[in-house]
Protein backbone atom coordinates (compact mmCIF):
# COMPACT_ATOMS: atom_id res chain seq x y z
CA UNK A 1 0.00 0.00 0.00
CA UNK A 2 2.92 2.19 0.75
CA UNK A 3 4.16 1.57 -2.58
CA UNK A 4 1.28 2.22 -4.62
CA UNK A 5 0.80 5.73 -2.50
CA UNK A 6 4.42 6.58 -3.24
CA UNK A 7 3.87 5.46 -6.53
CA UNK A 8 0.56 7.29 -7.11
CA UNK A 9 2.67 10.59 -5.58
CA UNK A 10 6.03 10.18 -7.83
CA UNK A 11 3.44 11.86 -10.80
CA UNK A 12 3.38 14.95 -9.22
CA UNK A 13 6.83 16.94 -9.23
CA UNK A 14 7.27 20.10 -7.62
CA UNK A 15 5.46 22.32 -10.12
CA UNK A 16 2.53 20.29 -9.59
CA UNK A 17 2.21 20.26 -5.81
CA UNK A 18 2.55 24.44 -6.04
CA UNK A 19 -0.48 24.17 -8.18
CA UNK A 20 -2.47 21.54 -6.43
CA UNK A 21 -2.01 23.30 -3.18
CA UNK A 22 -2.79 26.36 -4.50
CA UNK A 23 -6.28 24.84 -5.32
CA UNK A 24 -6.81 22.99 -2.08
CA UNK A 25 -6.39 25.82 0.13
CA UNK A 26 -8.90 27.56 -2.40
CA UNK A 27 -11.75 24.84 -2.52
CA UNK A 28 -10.66 25.14 1.86
CA UNK A 29 -11.33 28.73 2.31
CA UNK A 30 -14.11 28.09 -0.30
CA UNK A 31 -16.32 25.84 1.81
CA UNK A 32 -15.93 27.05 5.10
CA UNK A 33 -17.73 30.10 3.55
CA UNK A 34 -20.28 28.54 1.27
CA UNK A 35 -21.30 26.51 4.54
CA UNK A 36 -21.47 29.47 6.16
CA UNK A 37 -23.65 32.10 3.72
CA UNK A 38 -25.91 28.64 2.36
CA UNK A 39 -27.15 27.90 5.19
CA UNK A 40 -29.87 30.81 5.24
CA UNK A 41 -30.42 30.39 1.47
CA UNK A 42 -33.94 29.69 0.89
CA UNK A 43 -33.03 25.88 -0.71
CA UNK A 44 -31.90 25.09 2.84
CA UNK A 45 -35.21 26.16 4.22
CA UNK A 46 -36.56 23.94 1.69
CA UNK A 47 -34.51 20.69 2.29
CA UNK A 48 -34.25 18.03 4.40
CA UNK A 49 -30.90 18.58 4.92
CA UNK A 50 -32.08 22.00 6.01
CA UNK A 51 -29.31 24.35 6.66
CA UNK A 52 -26.21 21.24 5.70
CA UNK A 53 -27.93 21.25 2.45
CA UNK A 54 -25.37 23.83 0.45
CA UNK A 55 -22.58 22.77 2.01
CA UNK A 56 -22.91 19.08 1.64
CA UNK A 57 -23.93 19.58 -1.94
CA UNK A 58 -21.19 22.10 -2.44
CA UNK A 59 -18.67 19.27 -1.04
CA UNK A 60 -19.96 16.59 -3.41
CA UNK A 61 -19.62 18.63 -5.77
CA UNK A 62 -15.74 18.89 -5.52
CA UNK A 63 -15.42 15.43 -4.63
CA UNK A 64 -16.91 14.86 -8.20
CA UNK A 65 -14.40 17.06 -9.59
CA UNK A 66 -11.52 15.52 -7.83
CA UNK A 67 -12.40 12.49 -9.14
CA UNK A 68 -12.57 14.29 -12.55
CA UNK A 69 -9.22 15.81 -11.67
CA UNK A 70 -7.41 12.99 -10.59
CA UNK A 71 -9.04 10.93 -13.76
CA UNK A 72 -7.83 13.23 -16.30
CA UNK A 73 -4.23 13.67 -14.94
CA UNK A 74 -3.84 10.10 -16.33
CA UNK A 75 -5.30 10.64 -19.81
CA UNK A 76 -3.06 11.78 -22.43
CA UNK A 77 -4.09 14.77 -23.39
CA UNK A 78 -3.35 14.34 -26.90
CA UNK A 79 -6.44 11.93 -27.46
CA UNK A 80 -8.48 15.30 -27.60
CA UNK A 81 -7.26 16.20 -30.95
CA UNK A 82 -8.88 12.76 -32.21
CA UNK A 83 -11.44 14.23 -34.76
CA UNK A 84 -14.11 12.28 -33.65
CA UNK A 85 -14.22 13.11 -30.23
CA UNK A 86 -13.03 16.37 -30.82
CA UNK A 87 -16.31 17.58 -33.28
CA UNK A 88 -18.58 14.93 -30.91
CA UNK A 89 -18.03 17.27 -27.51
CA UNK A 90 -18.47 20.40 -29.87
CA UNK A 91 -21.33 19.19 -31.56
CA UNK A 92 -22.44 17.72 -28.35
CA UNK A 93 -21.71 21.09 -26.40
CA UNK A 94 -23.46 23.24 -29.28
CA UNK A 95 -26.92 21.16 -29.11
CA UNK A 96 -26.92 21.64 -24.98
CA UNK A 97 -26.33 25.30 -25.23
CA UNK A 98 -29.17 25.87 -28.01
CA UNK A 99 -31.48 24.22 -25.19
CA UNK A 100 -30.98 26.54 -22.92
CA UNK A 101 -32.89 29.11 -25.20
CA UNK A 102 -35.88 26.27 -24.91
CA UNK A 103 -35.82 27.28 -21.22
CA UNK A 104 -38.16 29.13 -18.97
CA UNK A 105 -37.64 32.06 -17.32
CA UNK A 106 -35.80 35.94 -17.97
CA UNK A 107 -32.19 34.06 -17.80
CA UNK A 108 -31.96 30.74 -19.49
CA UNK A 109 -28.51 29.27 -18.76
CA UNK A 110 -29.53 25.62 -17.23
CA UNK A 111 -31.00 22.31 -18.94
CA UNK A 112 -32.56 19.32 -16.88
CA UNK A 113 -31.52 16.10 -18.13
CA UNK A 114 -32.45 12.67 -16.65
CA UNK A 115 -33.17 14.81 -13.46
CA UNK A 116 -29.81 16.35 -13.66
CA UNK A 117 -29.59 20.28 -13.79
CA UNK A 118 -26.49 21.92 -14.98
CA UNK A 119 -24.59 24.61 -17.03
CA UNK A 120 -24.29 23.42 -20.39
CA UNK A 121 -22.07 26.44 -21.41
CA UNK A 122 -18.92 24.90 -19.19
CA UNK A 123 -18.91 22.09 -21.19
CA UNK A 124 -18.80 24.23 -24.56
CA UNK A 125 -16.31 25.80 -23.47
CA UNK A 126 -13.95 22.89 -22.87
CA UNK A 127 -15.21 21.63 -26.40
CA UNK A 128 -14.25 24.90 -28.00
CA UNK A 129 -10.56 25.63 -26.45
CA UNK A 130 -9.90 22.08 -27.49
CA UNK A 131 -10.99 23.23 -30.92
CA UNK A 132 -8.99 26.10 -31.05
CA UNK A 133 -5.65 24.94 -30.00
CA UNK A 134 -6.17 21.98 -32.15
CA UNK A 135 -6.80 24.26 -34.92
CA UNK A 136 -4.35 26.73 -34.24
CA UNK A 137 -1.93 23.91 -34.18
CA UNK A 138 -2.84 23.10 -37.52
CA UNK A 139 -2.42 26.53 -39.09
CA UNK A 140 1.28 27.14 -37.44
CA UNK A 141 2.18 24.23 -38.26
CA UNK A 142 1.58 25.28 -42.03
CA UNK A 143 2.02 29.22 -41.32
CA UNK A 144 -1.38 29.93 -42.08
CA UNK A 145 -1.88 32.40 -39.53
CA UNK A 146 -3.62 34.53 -42.22
CA UNK A 147 -7.15 36.48 -42.44
CA UNK A 148 -8.71 33.89 -44.28
CA UNK A 149 -8.47 30.73 -41.88
CA UNK A 150 -8.69 32.96 -39.41
CA UNK A 151 -11.52 33.97 -39.85
CA UNK A 152 -12.99 30.80 -40.90
CA UNK A 153 -11.64 28.85 -37.93
CA UNK A 154 -13.34 31.83 -35.70
CA UNK A 155 -16.59 31.13 -37.83
CA UNK A 156 -17.19 27.56 -37.52
CA UNK A 157 -17.46 26.95 -33.83
CA UNK A 158 -16.25 30.08 -31.47
CA UNK A 159 -18.91 33.11 -33.29
CA UNK A 160 -21.79 30.50 -33.32
CA UNK A 161 -21.39 29.75 -29.24
CA UNK A 162 -21.43 33.72 -28.76
CA UNK A 163 -24.57 34.45 -30.43
CA UNK A 164 -26.44 31.42 -28.20
CA UNK A 165 -24.76 33.12 -25.53
CA UNK A 166 -25.65 36.46 -26.07
CA UNK A 167 -29.38 34.96 -26.69
CA UNK A 168 -29.75 33.40 -23.14
CA UNK A 169 -27.82 36.44 -22.04
CA UNK A 170 -24.86 35.42 -20.67
CA UNK A 171 -22.73 38.21 -21.07
CA UNK A 172 -19.52 36.82 -18.44
CA UNK A 173 -18.96 33.59 -20.36
CA UNK A 174 -18.93 35.65 -23.86
CA UNK A 175 -16.37 37.98 -21.99
CA UNK A 176 -14.00 34.70 -20.71
CA UNK A 177 -14.11 33.52 -24.41
CA UNK A 178 -13.16 36.48 -25.81
CA UNK A 179 -10.15 36.48 -23.34
CA UNK A 180 -9.08 33.20 -24.17
CA UNK A 181 -9.69 33.92 -28.09
CA UNK A 182 -7.34 36.88 -27.86
CA UNK A 183 -4.81 34.70 -25.29
CA UNK A 184 -4.08 32.38 -27.81
CA UNK A 185 -3.86 34.31 -31.03
CA UNK A 186 -0.90 36.03 -28.63
CA UNK A 187 0.83 32.51 -27.95
CA UNK A 188 0.55 31.78 -32.07
CA UNK A 189 2.78 34.45 -32.64
CA UNK A 190 0.29 36.62 -34.36
CA UNK A 191 1.61 39.70 -35.58
CA UNK A 192 0.78 42.67 -33.58
CA UNK A 193 -1.25 44.32 -36.37
CA UNK A 194 -3.49 41.51 -36.82
CA UNK A 195 -4.05 41.35 -32.79
CA UNK A 196 -5.11 44.93 -32.41
CA UNK A 197 -7.42 44.33 -35.57
CA UNK A 198 -8.71 41.35 -34.03
CA UNK A 199 -9.17 43.00 -30.74
CA UNK A 200 -11.13 45.89 -32.98
CA UNK A 201 -13.57 43.39 -34.05
CA UNK A 202 -15.29 42.65 -30.56
CA UNK A 203 -15.31 45.75 -29.63
CA UNK A 204 -17.27 46.62 -33.05
CA UNK A 205 -19.60 44.12 -31.98
CA UNK A 206 -19.75 45.30 -28.54
CA UNK A 207 -20.54 48.29 -29.33
CA UNK A 208 -23.45 46.95 -32.17
CA UNK A 209 -24.72 44.65 -28.89
CA UNK A 210 -24.55 47.90 -26.45
CA UNK A 211 -27.23 49.79 -29.37
CA UNK A 212 -29.28 46.93 -29.79
CA UNK A 213 -29.70 44.56 -26.82
CA UNK A 214 -31.76 46.98 -24.46
CA UNK A 215 -30.61 44.88 -21.47
CA UNK A 216 -26.73 45.20 -21.91
CA UNK A 217 -27.52 49.31 -23.14
CA UNK A 218 -29.72 49.14 -18.96
CA UNK A 219 -26.83 47.56 -17.26
CA UNK A 220 -23.81 49.82 -18.48
CA UNK A 221 -25.82 52.40 -18.50
CA UNK A 222 -26.23 51.56 -14.50
CA UNK A 223 -22.79 50.36 -13.90
CA UNK A 224 -20.93 54.08 -15.72
CA UNK A 225 -23.60 56.01 -13.05
CA UNK A 226 -22.10 53.89 -10.71
CA UNK A 227 -18.89 54.48 -10.86
CA UNK A 228 -19.28 57.97 -11.34
CA UNK A 229 -21.45 58.79 -8.87
CA UNK A 230 -20.68 55.65 -6.33
CA UNK A 231 -24.96 54.87 -6.67
CA UNK A 232 -24.40 51.25 -7.73
CA UNK A 233 -27.49 48.84 -7.75
CA UNK A 234 -28.37 46.96 -4.58
CA UNK A 235 -26.15 43.90 -5.32
CA UNK A 236 -22.94 45.83 -5.97
CA UNK A 237 -23.97 48.27 -2.63
CA UNK A 238 -24.22 45.58 -0.55
CA UNK A 239 -21.34 44.16 -1.86
CA UNK A 240 -18.99 46.67 -1.25
CA UNK A 241 -21.00 47.18 2.19
CA UNK A 242 -20.02 43.70 3.24
CA UNK A 243 -15.96 44.11 2.14
CA UNK A 244 -15.96 47.18 3.84
CA UNK A 245 -17.10 45.81 6.96
CA UNK A 246 -14.80 43.56 7.34
CA UNK A 247 -11.76 45.86 8.01
CA UNK A 248 -8.69 43.96 7.85
CA UNK A 249 -8.73 40.78 10.16
CA UNK A 250 -12.91 40.32 9.11
CA UNK A 251 -15.76 39.74 11.40
CA UNK A 252 -15.03 36.03 12.08
CA UNK A 253 -16.10 32.36 10.18
CA UNK A 254 -19.73 32.52 10.23
CA UNK A 255 -20.08 36.24 11.41
CA UNK A 256 -21.27 37.95 7.77
CA UNK A 257 -24.38 40.13 7.84
CA UNK A 258 -24.67 39.75 4.11
CA UNK A 259 -25.79 35.90 4.55
CA UNK A 260 -28.93 36.98 5.89
CA UNK A 261 -30.34 37.13 2.73
CA UNK A 262 -29.26 41.06 2.22
CA UNK A 263 -27.06 40.15 -0.46
CA UNK A 264 -28.35 38.08 -3.40
CA UNK A 265 -26.44 35.16 -4.25
CA UNK A 266 -24.37 35.48 -1.48
CA UNK A 267 -22.67 31.66 -1.78
CA UNK A 268 -22.35 31.88 -5.92
CA UNK A 269 -21.35 35.10 -7.80
CA UNK A 270 -20.84 37.44 -4.63
CA UNK A 271 -19.08 34.88 -2.40
CA UNK A 272 -15.47 37.05 -2.55
CA UNK A 273 -17.98 39.77 -0.86
CA UNK A 274 -18.92 37.69 1.94
CA UNK A 275 -15.54 35.99 2.41
CA UNK A 276 -14.03 39.36 2.73
CA UNK A 277 -16.43 40.67 5.40
CA UNK A 278 -15.31 37.17 7.75
CA UNK A 279 -11.92 36.88 6.66
CA UNK A 280 -11.53 40.80 5.67
CA UNK A 281 -8.08 42.33 3.83
CA UNK A 282 -6.60 39.53 4.49
CA UNK A 283 -8.61 36.95 3.34
CA UNK A 284 -9.34 38.44 0.29
CA UNK A 285 -5.90 38.97 -0.45
CA UNK A 286 -5.36 35.55 0.37
CA UNK A 287 -7.49 34.59 -1.99
CA UNK A 288 -6.25 36.60 -4.77
CA UNK A 289 -2.53 35.60 -4.12
CA UNK A 290 -3.59 31.78 -4.41
CA UNK A 291 -5.22 32.81 -7.85
CA UNK A 292 -2.22 34.29 -8.98
CA UNK A 293 -0.53 31.15 -8.00
CA UNK A 294 -2.56 28.73 -9.72
CA UNK A 295 -2.31 31.17 -13.24
CA UNK A 296 1.65 31.60 -13.07
CA UNK A 297 1.62 27.58 -12.30
CA UNK A 298 -0.90 27.31 -15.21
CA UNK A 299 0.97 29.18 -17.46
CA UNK A 300 4.09 27.63 -16.61
CA UNK A 301 2.61 24.42 -18.09
CA UNK A 302 2.15 26.09 -20.96
CA UNK A 303 5.81 27.63 -21.71
CA UNK A 304 7.15 24.13 -21.33
CA UNK A 305 4.68 22.17 -22.91
CA UNK A 306 5.94 18.94 -25.29
CA UNK A 307 3.84 20.49 -28.26
CA UNK A 308 2.12 23.32 -29.50
CA UNK A 309 -0.91 21.70 -28.89
CA UNK A 310 -0.06 21.12 -25.21
CA UNK A 311 0.73 25.07 -25.48
CA UNK A 312 -2.38 26.33 -26.59
CA UNK A 313 -4.32 23.89 -24.50
CA UNK A 314 -3.20 24.74 -21.76
CA UNK A 315 -3.36 28.42 -22.21
CA UNK A 316 -6.84 28.25 -23.25
CA UNK A 317 -7.40 25.90 -20.31
CA UNK A 318 -5.70 29.14 -17.38
CA UNK A 319 -6.78 31.67 -19.20
CA UNK A 320 -10.70 30.88 -18.92
CA UNK A 321 -10.38 30.55 -15.47
CA UNK A 322 -8.03 33.90 -15.73
CA UNK A 323 -10.97 35.19 -16.84
CA UNK A 324 -13.36 33.79 -14.45
CA UNK A 325 -11.51 34.77 -11.61
CA UNK A 326 -10.90 38.21 -12.72
CA UNK A 327 -14.48 39.06 -13.89
CA UNK A 328 -15.65 37.87 -10.57
CA UNK A 329 -13.67 40.09 -8.22
CA UNK A 330 -14.07 43.13 -10.30
CA UNK A 331 -18.12 42.53 -10.77
CA UNK A 332 -17.89 42.12 -6.94
CA UNK A 333 -16.07 45.53 -6.63
CA UNK A 334 -18.21 47.54 -9.20
CA UNK A 335 -15.11 47.95 -11.31
CA UNK A 336 -17.41 46.23 -13.73
CA UNK A 337 -21.32 45.65 -14.59
CA UNK A 338 -22.49 42.23 -13.20
CA UNK A 339 -22.00 39.45 -15.32
CA UNK A 340 -22.93 36.45 -13.64
CA UNK A 341 -19.85 34.41 -12.90
CA UNK A 342 -18.71 32.25 -10.00
CA UNK A 343 -15.30 33.04 -8.51
CA UNK A 344 -12.87 29.39 -9.64
CA UNK A 345 -12.44 27.11 -6.86
CA UNK A 346 -14.40 29.49 -4.21
CA UNK A 347 -17.69 30.05 -5.13
CA UNK A 348 -20.75 27.35 -4.77
CA UNK A 349 -20.34 25.30 -7.56
CA UNK A 350 -21.84 22.59 -9.64
CA UNK A 351 -21.00 21.95 -13.26
CA UNK A 352 -18.09 25.06 -12.86
CA UNK A 353 -16.63 23.46 -9.90
CA UNK A 354 -16.52 20.02 -11.94
CA UNK A 355 -15.11 21.65 -14.95
CA UNK A 356 -12.67 23.82 -13.15
CA UNK A 357 -11.20 20.99 -11.60
CA UNK A 358 -11.55 19.15 -14.62
CA UNK A 359 -9.49 21.53 -15.88
CA UNK A 360 -6.40 21.32 -13.64
CA UNK A 361 -6.47 17.55 -14.52
CA UNK A 362 -5.76 18.37 -17.92
CA UNK A 363 -3.23 20.90 -16.93
CA UNK A 364 -1.50 18.20 -14.76
CA UNK A 365 -1.28 15.68 -17.56
CA UNK A 366 0.12 18.09 -20.39
CA UNK A 367 2.48 18.96 -17.13
CA UNK A 368 3.59 15.11 -16.88
CA UNK A 369 3.96 14.89 -20.66
CA UNK A 370 6.72 17.38 -20.48
CA UNK A 371 8.62 16.17 -18.16
CA UNK A 372 8.42 12.90 -19.86
CA UNK A 373 9.27 14.50 -23.19
CA UNK A 374 12.94 16.53 -21.50
CA UNK A 375 13.43 13.07 -19.76
CA UNK A 376 13.50 11.40 -23.08
CA UNK A 377 15.25 14.34 -24.88
CA UNK A 378 18.66 14.03 -22.05
CA UNK A 379 18.77 10.66 -22.70
CA UNK A 380 18.63 10.82 -26.64
CA UNK A 381 21.64 13.88 -25.87
CA UNK A 382 24.02 11.49 -24.30
CA UNK A 383 23.49 9.05 -26.88
CA UNK A 384 24.42 10.93 -29.17
CA UNK A 385 27.53 12.08 -27.35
Amino acid sequence: MIRRIKGWAGHFEAPDWVMLVSVAVLLFLGWLVVYGAGSYDRLASTNVLGNHYVGIKHLLMVCLGLVGLFTLANVNYQIYRTPALMWSGVAVGVLLLLLTLFSRGDITRWVSLGGVRFQPVELTKLAVIVYLADRLTALSAHRRLDWNHLLRMLAVVPLPVMIILLLQPNFGNILTLLIVIMSLLFVAELPARKLAMMVGVPLVFGLVAFMTVSKLNTRLIKWWMGLREGNFDYQVKQSLVGLGAGGVDGLGLGHSHNKFSFLPEAHTDFIFSVLGEEMGLVGTVLVIALLLVFFWCGLSVAARAADPFGRFLATGLTMSLAGYGLANIAMVTGLIPVVGVPLPFVSFGGTAMVAALASVGILLNIDRGSRNFQQWKQRWDRKQS
